[in-house]
């Protein structure tokens, strides 16, 4: 079956959004439920700075939660529009790689955690299978080598962490921002 890749690269922004759904919907309830076990479990377990932000990010409501989302949100639509409106791929296929290896992020909070996580489903049933015929598409229509796709998956991989605290970071800020403005 030969899938159409312009249509898949603007898919990517739909695709992101679902997944997000699960997770905006369900963090808050989870978290309430799950967080002081999340904190016994990765005691001692990861570096301090991580357990810093997470301890941040476990305290978040689900509006907070939200901005930083909304954020990565803006710079999927502009890789979709980069990629599949000016042939302009490296920010597509970076952000297309990081949520495909976010995905997997949320496969291995599950197996660690032993539970449900929020957004795994989604991850499952719709992340891993688009990521899939999204690569398997941009190959067969040379878009991008194999070796290549290994060269930016790899750069995903550095990236990824840095990136998520970096857009929580700016989420807070501005969020800050914006409740003092509204609310005043």
């Amino acid at each position: 079956m030969i899938f159409d890749t312009y249509r898949l690269i603007w898919l990517f922004p739909i695709v992101f959004i679902l997944h997000d759904f699960e997770e905006l919907l369900l963090f808050e309830p989870w978290l309430k439920k799950n967080a002081n076990f999340i904190l016994d479990r990765i005691k001692n377990k990861v570096p301090a700075f991580l357990e810093g932000q997470l301890n941040t990010v476990l305290k978040k409501s689900t509006t907070q939660f939200a901005l930083p989302i909304s954020l990565i949100f803006i710079l999927t639509c502009i890789s979709s529009l980069l990629a599949a409106e000016y042939g302009k791929y490296s920010f597509f296929l970076i952000a297309s790689s990081l949520f495909f290896l976010h995905g997997f992020m949320h496969i291995g909070q599950a197996i660690f955690l032993r539970r449900y996580v929020p957004a795994v489903i989604t991850t499952v049933f719709i992340i891993i299978p688009y990521g899939v015929v999204l690569f398997w598409s941009l190959i067969v229509s040379g878009i991008i080598g194999i070796p290549s796709l290994f060269i930016i998956f790899l750069v995903a991989a550095v990236i990824a962490i840095p990136f998520i605290l970096l857009m929580h970071i700016v989420g807070e800020y501005l969020y800050e921002r914006v409740i003092d403005l509204l609310v005043g």
